[in-house]
């Protein structure tokens, strides 16, 4: 299990940017009925919202991946082996497995000398920053996370904000 999180540890991250930061949970109970054609829909367990999402070649190309290398279950990812959790033992089971994401990133972090913090989260973080980067409006972002109010997407976006005006700076100087 653990050899294909680490070789997994990769694609969930960029799936995550490639869906719109959709989240390790959400990925992690993505059931292969939700994937049709060119499309990606589900619902997201933190604020319910619906989503639909193209998928793009990044994508599909784990999505392709996980049709061969998975469990041959419903789910998308060989993260759930079973398909009869019980509320607690998938609650359970996530907890598990987001545990082992993020220790995972973090050894991932470490050899590429980042000292930050990571988390299942700098996906997602990571997707909002380079759309703004981008020229995206904040309220575009904002309805492409799913964000219910504007103020989420505003602190998702507070660092980037703060270095591109200290970059803007350096033109007095």
């Amino acid at each position: 299990m653990l050899t294909l999180i680490r070789r997994g540890r990769y694609t969930m991250s960029v799936l995550s940017i490639y869906t719109r930061g959709m989240n390790f949970a959400d990925m992690m109970c993505l059931e292969w009925k939700d994937v049709e054609a060119n499309v990606i829909y589900y619902t997201r367990a933190k604020t319910k919202g619906n989503f639909s999402i193209a998928i793009m070649p990044p994508v599909q190309k784990i999505l392709d991946y996980y049709h061969v290398h998975g469990y041959g279950n419903m789910y998308v990812f060989p993260l759930l082996f079973r398909e009869d959790y019980t509320p607690t033992q998938l609650a359970d089971r996530k907890h598990k497995m987001l545990g082992t994401y993020n220790k995972e990133l973090k050894e991932l972090a470490k050899l590429c000398e980042i000292t930050k913090n990571v988390s299942s989260y700098v996906a997602r973080h990571s997707f909002a920053n380079c759309l703004k980067q981008k020229g995206v409006a904040t309220d575009v972002i904002s309805e492409s996370l799913g964000h219910q109010n504007l103020a989420v997407t505003q602190a998702y976006l507070k660092e980037l904000d703060t270095k591109i005006v200290d970059k803007a700076l350096e033109v007095l100087l």
